[in-house]
């Protein structure tokens, strides 16, 4: 089967600017006529026998792609076998890269859209953390070719237009293997004062996708402050008037509340536990903060970040049922969309290191009875679990996301003396919360994925066109909650990435879903700060075996290396501008 060619995607969507790298539209203008064609890439084909393709086209199934010079899919092939991707491959007179399963050591690679992480802090500014020189090396590592920076991370942070364009200036000179967009700040200074909001108003024009804002109480070492829910409700109204979405980090306390919580939850714990950070942060904190986001979405697109405690997805049905039922295309203005991380989904308290602060995060990783309740309830759909508690509304979760959150190892505070006599005991209390790990996300993805698959749906050993249907819908589901619903997240970008169809980008992952090990046997870590994860020494599903940008490939996993270029990387800044 061929499918019908249609326009590419850059035509159908100009609002999105690529600055920086290999693109054929924009470029660093001290060096290209910007009218001038450029070949991104040489025109090439894959195949696999598992390719992602959208449901319009069949779902997961073999088949194979091609790829033009403009590093977009020009041809989709569903249901090609490999040999009749070499005869085609042979007749067009372009090279071929094959993924054909080879039985004899049981491979299974899958080709999925490259992965878009809607929520990371990083920056080129002010701290020395993670640059967009290692965070997009460590995320094409792990299959992820977007990333959506947050604007804590920068010094100063981007909630004004000279910050913003200070961060784009600095990114300019940087090699990037993934493609960058950014999000702006609500914090009181813009949404306190007519001036402050004509600023916001101005920041979104200038090329931030939208906004986030922290309804929690931030340490004063993160220079970003919190909006009261009124702060908030005219940051939504702004972001409406823009079409763009408001990203919420969703607990709501004051800060004498969370110290007088954290005191005792802290006081007389000896150990200072995971079980005691879990306590300073209880689950009411998200839900009441949840209220707060479902009250403005007739407002904006609302986004709520990292969701943590399932009991907050009795709100989100029941705003999303009434979302549904009064405006069934909802798509921007109008819509409520839920992130949550895979540490949220792999680790629960019960079976968490002691003391280790590497786990510590805002909200924080709860109970395994909660981690049931995230995947049956939050992620997966009527049709996988059996139930009907998301009813006409789809799942209660839509996407999953990052949050890396790096620092500098001493802000681990991995070997520090808790100060109670514990003779080295790391200070949980004390430690920057937040899980680095942008290289490792699709593999705890899929190991979070099978093992609840393993608890609630098992396949029986040697379980043949079963286990190989399962493969293809875990497939298809990590490629919704990591590419397609990310895309749609982002203003502009859904009619560029997410996809494997014809016009889209050719941002590509090929990872082998059956392989089990441990990462750092197979690659080094490429994150700018070593031995702050907790990924790599972990026995994880899943291996990325290849990463395209555009149709080049920025990563090999079976060398682990990176593309160079003498002068430019592959990876663009990218900007959202209405024409």
């Amino acid at each position: 089967m061929r499918a019908t060619a249609c326009r590419h995607a850059q035509q159908r969507n100009a609002a999105i600017q690529f600055i920086g790298g290999r693109y054929p539209n924009t470029r660093r203008a001290k060096d290209i006529n910007a009218n001038s064609p450029v070949v991104v890439c040489k025109p090439h084909m894959i195949y696999a026998d598992h390719v992602v393709f959208p449901k319009h086209h069949g779902g997961p199934q073999p088949g194979a792609i091609s790829i033009s010079n403009t590093g977009h899919i020009d041809n989709i092939y569903p249901s090609f076998t490999e040999l009749q991707a070499k005869l085609l491959s042979q007749k067009l007179n372009i090279h071929l890269t094959s993924f054909a399963n080879d039985e004899s050591n049981n491979n299974n690679i899958v080709l999925s859209p490259g992965l878009i992480d809607v929520h990371c802090h990083i920056s080129e500014l002010g701290r020395n953390w993670e640059g967009y020189h290692t965070a997009t090396r460590a995320a094409s590592a792990g299959g992820i070719t977007t990333l959506m920076g947050m604007p804590l991370n920068s010094l100063p942070p981007t909630t004004t237009v000279d910050a913003f364009d200070m961060e784009i200036k600095a990114s300019c000179n940087v090699q990037m293997m993934s493609d960058v967009g950014l999000w702006g700040g609500a914090v009181p200074s813009n949404t306190s004062t007519n001036e402050g909001q004509r600023e916001l108003k101005n920041l979104l024009d200038a090329g931030a996708f939208g906004l986030k804002a922290f309804l929690a109480p931030l340490p004063p070492s993160a220079g970003y402050e919190t909006v009261s829910p009124s702060q908030l409700d005219i940051a939504a109204s702004i972001c409406g008037t823009k079409n763009k979405p408001l990203l919420v980090h969703s607990e709501l306390m004051t800060q004498q509340e969370q110290d007088d919580k954290a005191d005792e939850a802290y006081e007389g714990s000896f150990d200072k536990s995971y079980e005691t950070h879990v306590a300073s942060r209880p689950g009411k904190w998200e839900q009441e903060a949840v209220e707060v986001v479902c009250r403005l979405v007739d407002k904006c697109h609302m986004h709520i970040v990292h969701l943590s405690d399932a009991g907050c997805l009795d709100i989100i049905q029941r705003t999303k049922q009434q979302l549904r039922s009064s405006n069934p295309t909802a798509h921007m203005k109008g819509n409520l969309t839920v992130e949550t991380c895979p540490h949220y989904l792999l680790f629960n308290v019960e079976h968490l290191p002691h003391v280790d602060t590497r786990y510590k995060c805002f909200p924080p990783i709860r109970h395994e009875s909660n981690n049931a309740q995230l995947w049956q309830r939050g992620l997966l759909t009527i049709s996988d679990t059996g139930n009907d508690n998301s009813e006409s509304c789809g799942p209660l979760i839509d996407m999953i996301a990052s949050d890396h959150s790096p620092c500098t190892s001493d802000m681990r505070l991995m070997d520090t003396a808790a100060g109670d006599g514990g003779g080295g005991r790391r200070d949980l209390r004390k430690a920057w919360g937040g899980l680095s790990g942008l290289q490792y996300q699709l593999q705890s993805t899929i190991t979070a994925l099978e093992r609840d698959n393993n608890q609630h749906h098992p396949i029986e050993q040697g379980g043949g066109d079963d286990s190989n249907t399962k493969l293809r819908q875990n497939m298809a589901q990590i490629a919704q909650w990591w590419s397609t619903a990310p895309s749609q997240l982002v203003p502009g970008l859904s009619s560029l990435k997410g996809c494997i169809d014809i016009g889209y980008q050719a941002d590509l992952s090929a990872y082998d879903a059956t392989y089990i090990g441990k990462p750092n046997s197979y690659s080094r870590e490429h994150h700018r700060w070593k031995g702050g994860s907790v990924y790599p020494n972990m026995e994880l599903n899943g291996r990325v075996i290849c990463t395209w940008l555009r149709g080049i490939c920025v990563y090999d996993g079976e060398s682990d290396t990176h593309v160079e270029e003498e002068n430019y990387g592959v990876g663009s800044i990218m900007l959202h501008r209405e024409k």
